[in-house]
C-alpha cells in the first residue's frame, strides 16, 4: 500500500513538474514576443525610401536641404543673362562703315584679327570662354600687319591678352597686354589699349 501512494506521489509530482515546465515555457514565449514587438519600428516610423526618422518625427531629406531666401520683396535677385554671341561688334562712339579698326568679330571657333594700330598693327586672335567671360589670346600678327619690329614671335600665344565681359548692350573689353613667358611686357603694354579698350555694341 505505502508503495501504491509513493508512486502516486511521486506521478503527481512529475505531472506537476512537467505542467509548470510548460507555463514557464509558455511565458517564455509571451515575453519574447513583447520585447520583439516593441523593439519593432512603428508603422509611420518605419524607413521610407528619401527620409530620415528622427524621434516620433519623420524627416524629409529633400526638406532638409536650404531653400535660398527670397528678398523681402518678393523678386528675385537681378542676375545678368547677357551673353557675348558670335556676332561683330562696334566701339561706342565709333561708327567706321567698313570696320578697319575699332571693331571686334568675335567668333568661338578659328581666329579674328583685331586692329592694334590703325593701319600699322593688326594681329590674328583666338577668343575662349571662361565662365561670363571671354578670354582673348594673341595667335600672331596677321596678313595686313606693316609692323616687324614688334618681337611677334617672342609673345605668349597661352596667356590672354585683353577679357571680354557682357553687358545689357553689348560687351566691355579690357585690355591686359602682350606677355613674354608669362610676364606682361611692359615695353608693348599700350599697344591695343587705345583702340581696343572700351565698350562695344553689337553693329
Amino acid at each position: 500500500m505505502k508503495k501504491i501512494l509513493l508512486i502516486s506521489s511521486l506521478f503527481f509530482l512529475l505531472v506537476s513538474c512537467k505542467n509548470q515546465e510548460k507555463k514557464n515555457e509558455i511565458e517564455d514565449i509571451r515575453l519574447t514576443e513583447q520585447e520583439s514587438n516593441s523593439n519593432e519600428t512603428p508603422e509611420t516610423d518605419r524607413a521610407i525610401p528619401g527620409r530620415e526618422t528622427s524621434g516620433e518625427k519623420i524627416v524629409d531629406k529633400k526638406d532638409s536641404f536650404e531653400k535660398p531666401n527670397k528678398p523681402a520683396n518678393g523678386n528675385s535677385e537681378n542676375t545678368s543673362t547677357a551673353q557675348v554671341s558670335n556676332t561683330r561688334y562696334v566701339k561706342v562712339n565709333k561708327n567706321e562703315a567698313d570696320c578697319s579698326c575699332f571693331c571686334i568679330d568675335v567668333v568661338t571657333s578659328g581666329q579674328s584679327e583685331l586692329c592694334i594700330k590703325q593701319d600699322e598693327i593688326y594681329i590674328n586672335a583666338r577668343f575662349s570662354q571662361s565662365g561670363n567671360t571671354i578670354m582673348v589670346y594673341f595667335s600672331g600678327p596677321s596678313a595686313k600687319n606693316t609692323n616687324e619690329e614688334l618681337p611677334w614671335e617672342d609673345f605668349d600665344t597661352n596667356t590672354p591678352i585683353a577679357e571680354i565681359m557682357p553687358t545689357e548692350n553689348g560687351m566691355e573689353l579690357d585690355w591686359k597686354g602682350f606677355s613674354v613667358d608669362g610676364e606682361l611686357a611692359i615695353d608693348y603694354a599700350i599697344y591695343g589699349k587705345k583702340t581696343l579698350e572700351g565698350s562695344y555694341k553689337k553693329q
